[in-house]
């Protein structure tokens, strides 16, 4: 309640004089729980779509939130006519056709997910370990030689639910995804565990297409105040 409250009060100082025009837009994701989250039979919900809610309404924009294949959204940007990404990390050549704001939705902090079986030591040297990824996340060269894997070790699969799923019935060994994302999925199997894999932190951010001309700064500004009023409300629910 204190942070919708607050949130009243914050979009009322910037749609006092309207920062954007109105425009319907369309804004692509991937269902990420809890980031993003799409059901059929309810509106899009989670922590980033709450965020953009917020900001939205303050750039006067009306935005349906749109929800496709990872694989599909990194071939799309710049060859489909989508106008609007976010949680979308600012990596390889994007911003040479979007702009992307300064202040991260939230860091992805990535995990590696094993069977508890698993020697300690194996952990450090994963040669000959099956390891599960999500289809469409490129692992760097830099993670690949730290944990010594083979690229042909690596299994990509459709989605986090796949990675469990296999771990379970011994296909793979382990995967790497989201820390709090492979929490959620897994905190009800006593036989996995996890630690986290701090080179592989990635911010994600809101890009849009270069040619809508979007003031970014403007942007940053709103979407500052309102990640400190979330992280608040989170704080004090805890």
């Amino acid at each position: 309640m204190l942070f919708r409250i607050r949130l009243v009060l914050l979009l009322s100082t910037f749609l006092t004089v309207p920062a954007f025009a109105q425009q319907s837009v369309g804004c692509v994701t991937t269902h990420y729980p809890p980031y993003t989250i799409f059901n059929e039979d309810s509106p899009p919900t989670g922590r980033d779509i709450g965020l953009l809610r917020g900001l939205f309404k303050a750039m006067n924009w009306d935005v349906e939130f749109i929800d496709i294949p990872w694989g599909r959204l990194k071939r799309s940007i710049g060859s489909e006519p989508f106008q609007c990404y976010f949680s979308l990390a600012n990596i390889e050549d994007r911003s040479e056709h979007l702009s992307f704001s300064s202040v991260p939705l939230h860091v992805t902090q990535y995990a590696l997910f094993y069977r508890a079986s698993i020697p300690e030591a194996q952990l450090q040297n994963w040669r000959g370990l099956r390891i599960g990824g999500v289809r469409g996340i490129t692992v760097s060269d830099k993670f690949i030689r730290q944990y010594n894997i083979k690229p042909d070790d690596f299994i990509y699969l459709d989605s986090n639910e796949s990675l469990v799923e296999m771990l379970d019935r011994g296909r793979i060994d382990a995967f790497v995804t989201n820390q709090i994302v492979g929490n959620m999925l897994t905190r009800h199997h006593q036989d996995i565990a996890s630690f986290v894999i701090s080179t592989l932190d990635v911010p994600v951010y809101l890009a849009v297409d270069k040619s809508m001309n979007i003031d970014m700064n403007k942007v940053d500004e709103v979407l500052t105040k309102l990640v400190e009023e979330q992280q608040r409300e989170m704080a004090s629910n805890q």
